[in-house]
Formats: C-alpha cells, structure tokens, sequence
C-alpha cells in the first residue's frame, strides 16, 4: 500500500515523465495520489496503479556496503536505470564505485572535450617550477604540492587556463555556471552575517 513520503516509480510513460521516474509521495486520496517527481520538478496527481513503491536504499551502492544492487537511480534525471547505465567512477576503490549520473546525462555535464590542438598548445605554457592559481592565488610546485590542469570552455572545447584541480573540481561542481555560482556567492552572504 503506497502511502505519504513513500518512494515511488512511475510503470510507464505519462505526462512527460519517463518510465521509471522517481517521485515521492505528498497525498494519496483513494485510488489516486499527489506525486512530486524529483527529476522534472513536476508535480502531478495519478492513478496508484500507475505507481511502484520503491525502496531507495535498495539501489546502488549504499555507503559503508560492498553490495551493489542491479538498479541504481540518477542523481540528475532522478529515474530508476540499470547498473550499467553508470560508469565506474575514475576514483574509484577496487573499481567499483560508480558514476551518481547515468551515461546519458553524463552527456551534459560533460560537455565538449578539450580539443587535441589546444592540449598541444597548453603543454608547450605548462608551469613547470612554480605556480599559482589564477582562481584561489595558491601558490604549489606543480606536481608535488598541488597538481595542475588545462580548464576549458565544455561547450567549444577551448583551453582556459592551467588551474589547480581543487579550483577545476570547484567550476564543475558548478558546471561552470555563473548565475549558479552568483547563488552560492548570496547564500555565504546570508549566512555570513550571523
């Protein structure tokens, strides 16, 4: 019985969600239920019967377990897809930690690659002594105190700049998004003034 703060997936493709989307339950009114769909932001009146109640936990690769389960859902898209649907993460223990986005929407985040001419071109300006990071004003000996990389645009694949890779996780972790960042900058403000 599917009932309030529930998770569920949808059994088909209805009202532009995709199958298997995920949603958690905010009413339920006899045969029907009031559903916020996590992925599109979308939220929905439907039949129960178009409804599965999953058990999150039982997707992925809790933290602190070995277990991997055959399902796991996206952290971007928020539908339920098989296990192979994720890359094994390149940082990876044992090879076996998995991507949070699936393959797809992968696509997106990761945008264009860094052009092979512009790699070129930025190998031949790498610092090799000394450093400091035009973001953060760190300064490292490249390799042994922080080690360096090539930013680049992800919709041109046009270098930047070298960049520490703290800074470079940062950008992405934004995707290099300035009105996201400009978010960030308000909420620290917000809080900072407590």
């Amino acid at each position: 019985m599917i009932k309030i703060n529930d998770y569920v997936i949808l059994t088909g493709k209805v009202k532009g969600l995709e199958k298997n989307s995920v949603g958690f339950v905010k009413k339920v009114i006899t045969t029907k239920a009031k559903v916020f769909f996590i992925g599109k932001l979308k939220e929905i009146d439907i039949e129960l019967s178009k409804l599965k109640f999953i058990d999150t936990v039982k997707t992925g690769r809790p933290k602190g377990t070995s277990k991997e389960f055959p399902h796991k859902i996206c952290n971007v898209c928020h539908i339920l897809k098989p296990i192979e649907e994720f890359d094994i993460n390149q940082n990876a223990v044992a090879g076996r930690t998995r991507r949070p986005s699936c393959k797809n929407c992968r696509k997106g985040i990761d945008g264009v690659a860094l052009k092979t001419s512009e790699k070129t071109r930025m190998e031949a300006v790498k610092p090799e002594v000394f450093f400091v990071c035009p973001i953060c004003k760190k300064a490292s000996i490249p390799g042994i105190t922080a080690n360096l990389v090539i930013d680049h645009n992800h919709e041109t694949g046009n270098a930047r700049e070298w960049i520490c890779d703290s800074c470079n996780t940062g950008l992405g972790r934004f995707k290099d998004d300035i009105d996201l960042m400009q978010e960030a900058i308000k909420y620290l403000k917000k809080h900072n003034k407590s």
